[in-house]
């Protein structure tokens, strides 16, 4: 009867550990969760920003189609002195540039949200396996307790 009543050293150490690595488990899960949630905020705010910049070039490329509409009307079988022609010339390769500048910038903005993608199921990976090392702890704190 005297031996039911001593307690193990083991099984205190192993309580003792077990009181330890729970919070520190707790905590790094919970922050894998928030990293994940903040990463997919980002995503979200990324993809909302390619919505947009796809617009803008949309609607740049109605307005040049526009203009060269009017510069052409404008200038519909007329002669043009050469430093006319080089204006214009030159304004086509300015509208011609930003076109280029926009499409490459969504462009850019679809490899980050692809990164950002990986991003996430890294992310989510990490908030997975710390989920599972605070369950394993949880099922190792239950044997313990079942063996008293």
């Amino acid at each position: 009867m005297e031996e039911e009543l001593e307690t193990d050293p083991q099984r205190l150490a192993m309580e003792q550990v077990i009181g330890v690595l729970t919070p520190l488990r707790q905590h790094r899960q919970a922050s894998a969760e928030r990293a994940q949630r903040l990463a997919q905020q980002a995503l979200e705010a990324m993809q909302v920003q390619l919505q947009e910049t796809r617009e803008v070039l949309s609607q740049e490329r109605v307005n040049q189609r526009e203009r060269r509409q009017v510069l052409s009307e404008v200038n519909l079988n007329k002669t043009m002195p050469l430093n006319d022609l080089d204006r214009w010339h030159e304004k086509e390769h300015r509208m011609l540039d930003r076109l280029a500048y926009i499409r490459q910038d969504v462009e850019r903005q679809k490899l980050g949200i692809d990164d950002q993608r990986q991003r996430i199921t890294e992310a989510m990976a990490a908030a997975k396996a710390a989920q599972r090392a605070v369950e394993k702890l949880a099922c190792l704190a239950e044997a313990v307790n079942e063996q008293s």
